[in-house]
């Protein structure tokens, strides 16, 4: 007996489970405004329901909102681009050591050719000074003095160079550790595909505004 008292509740609870499934949704009451500025109690879809056209500040203002999204938009698609490039070009750490060691070699080969020329400047130096100390008064023949002057202003121009040579090695170095730290979080697997999404702002038409 007990069985078909358990069929029959099922079966109850099932028409029931239907006849919930087949009432339609709720429909949403708002509290709007109409052409005239009446309060009108109705669903959104009431043509009632007036939406005044925008201000011209209001229009100002979703331009400049507009501008700034789509000016966000090409930085992300341009980092995208530039992101994508950067791992096409190092695939991997060796790669990116390799183009680091090329790229310093290169300005310490020069800085060593400059540093020799500047031992070789300064050789010179003490050679002209050695000689100029035969003459205390100061009064050096025309030829010793211009030696001295030309030995002083390529002792000078070397050192600059010099200078400015381990300056560029050092703003090498600062470019690769940037990139390097850039890579490492490109090339790891929680990056996933290169670079962020992006996402190209929606262009919404406006109303003419209010006059």
């Amino acid at each position: 007996m007990l069985r078909p008292a358990l069929a029959r509740a099922a079966i109850a609870c099932a028409l029931l489970a239907l006849i919930g499934a087949s009432e339609p949704p709720p429909t949403k009451i708002q509290k709007c405004k109409d052409a005239r500025g009446q309060t009108v109690i109705a669903d959104p879809s009431d043509p009632r329901c007036y939406t005044p056209p925008p201000t011209p500040d209001e229009m100002a203002r979703h331009d400049e909102e507009h501008r700034l999204a789509m000016e966000r938009y090409r930085e992300c698609m341009a980092q995208q681009r530039s992101d994508q490039s950067l791992v096409s070009r190092y695939p991997n750490r060796t790669k990116h050591d390799a183009a680091r060691q090329t790229a310093l070699a290169e300005i310490e080969a020069t800085l060593r050719i400059s540093q020799t020329r500047l031992d070789q400047l300064l050789v010179e130096q003490k050679r002209l000074r050695d000689e100029a100390e035969f003459y205390p008064s100061g009064n050096l023949p025309a030829k010793l003095k211009r030696d001295i002057d030309a030995n002083s202003a390529l002792i000078a121009a070397q050192t600059e160079a010099i200078t400015a040579q381990k300056d560029n090695a050092a703003q090498k170095t600062a470019f690769y550790d940037a990139e390097l730290a850039r890579l490492k979080t490109l090339w790891s697997p929680q990056a996933g595909a290169v670079g962020r999404s992006c996402v190209q702002p929606r262009i919404v038409k406006q109303q003419e505004p209010a006059r």
